[in-house]
């Protein structure tokens, strides 16, 4: 089972910040998350005011390390305005990979923001979890997905069918692994 770690927020980049989601970025996120082209390949839909504001609180409250989704926001460093956010689910059996998902706001697109903030992500879970792979699903259509995804070093593991959103598409299921060698805090912690 996942040992809680620390939590390990704010995470600097060269320009972005990882961190928890607060209810002060209630305007950015609807606005982002809203955009029809954002939200065309994401599982999410929509929500109204109270409904965000309660996910915002309830996500950036989350403890870090435990068993399903965690959310993290990604900020531009100079401003500390949200831009993005990536989501993260762990499993209770540490062996299954942990999955990643990310979004990011129209004008933040295309310029390596993305690449940062799912870098220093696959960063933060192997250095603080025992994860051995992290996964990421994406639509065979959502090309900026898939050169991202292989910007960072994933490897396309198989292509499925699936029904999504009404329609019947394919998906790409990208694999990295942890790097050789390299020993996560969770798992030096878990055997002392």
């Amino acid at each position: 089972m996942n040992a809680l770690v620390p939590d390990p927020f704010p995470r600097l980049a060269p320009r972005v910040v990882l961190r928890r989601l607060a209810p002060a970025d209630l305007a950015p996120f609807q606005a982002y998350r809203a955009d029809p082209e954002v939200a065309r390949f994401q599982s999410w839909s929509s929500m109204s005011a109270e409904e965000a504001l309660a996910f915002l609180a309830e996500r950036g409250a989350a403890p870090f390390g435990r068993p399903g989704w965690f959310q993290i926001g990604i900020a531009e460093r100079a401003t500390g305005r949200l831009v993005g956010d990536i989501g993260i689910c762990l499993h209770r059996d540490e062996s299954e990979p942990a999955e990643i998902g990310f979004t990011l706001a129209t004008p933040w697109q295309r310029q390596g923001i993305g690449s940062e903030a799912v870098r220093e992500t696959l960063a933060l879970l192997f250095e603080h979890t025992a994860v051995s792979q992290v996964m990421a699903i994406t639509d065979t259509r959502n090309l900026p997905s898939i050169r991202l995804l292989e910007r960072v070093g994933f490897s396309l593991s198989r292509t499925i069918p699936a029904f999504f959103r009404g329609e019947a598409c394919n998906e790409h299921v990208f694999v990295i692994r942890r790097p050789a060698g390299e020993s996560s805090l969770a798992r030096t912690a878990a055997t002392c």
